[in-house]
């Protein structure tokens, strides 16, 4: 339970310090005059909603009447039982609707929050590994662990200074995130033989041929427009 609590609180502070170094000097962010204060808190308020939707999800994916007892629920560290995809899920529309409600910058915040979350993935996904006893040089731990790795070189490296110098479309590295969670997920399953058409991998499969299809729909309406403009 302590080793479990130590793994969140370690994915929780690398995550601030991801966020901090993103967005302290963000020139939108600046030029909108959006407070490090407001950004900071809306990561703490965003902490509490994923573990609500993780551990709702996990109870809807793994029903037993235990769940009906508040404190059971509740009690995640005494009795395990946390969804991945809920907390994503969750997370992700609690941000969108809170960045709306504000009139903040949804597509950008949503980049800076998402580069933030797949650099804390790594240590998280190693901390759960451990925990559930998986032997660290099987296939599908082996496979999720260099995606996730891989996954993070690219956003950083790759997307995120193109981001920076707006070659990037805001709101893309959120999209291209979400098509890289579902397909790795479902990928470290069919890897460890652990596959089943079962409602979290439905949702994975529908999530991943949603946010592709939006990807690629976007890409098409931007494309339009660019060329509009130059007539």
């Amino acid at each position: 339970m302590q080793f479990f609590i130590i793994v969140l609180l370690a994915c929780f502070f690398i995550f601030l310090f991801c966020l901090y170094s993103v967005s302290h000097d963000d020139f939108l962010l600046i030029r909108r005059g959006i407070p490090e204060d407001s950004v900071f808190n809306i990561a703490f308020l965003l902490a509490f909603v994923s573990l609500f939707f993780s551990r709702l999800f996990w109870a809807i994916f793994h029903p037993t009447s235990n769940f009906f007892n508040p404190l059971y629920f509740l009690l995640f560290p005494y009795f395990p039982g946390l969804s991945l995809l809920g907390g994503i899920a969750g997370g992700g529309l609690f941000l969108y609707a809170i960045f709306k409600v504000k009139k903040m910058p949804a597509g950008r915040l949503l980049d800076l929050f998402t580069l933030s979350l797949i650099a804390s993935m790594p240590v998280g996904v190693v901390g759960y590994f451990f925990m559930a006893g998986y032997n660290f040089l099987s296939l599908s731990v082996i496979v999720t662990l260099v995606s996730y790795v891989f996954l993070f070189l690219i956003f950083a490296f790759f997307l995120f200074p193109r981001f920076t110098k707006g070659r990037i479309e805001e709101g893309s590295m959120a999209t291209l995130f979400l098509i890289a969670f579902s397909a790795v997920s479902v990928l470290g399953r069919v890897v460890s033989g652990n596959f089943a058409f079962g409602p979290e991998n439905i949702i994975l499969i529908l999530l991943f041929l949603v946010s592709f299809a939006f990807y690629i729909q976007r890409g098409k309406l931007i494309s339009k427009y660019i060329i509009s403009r130059k007539k």
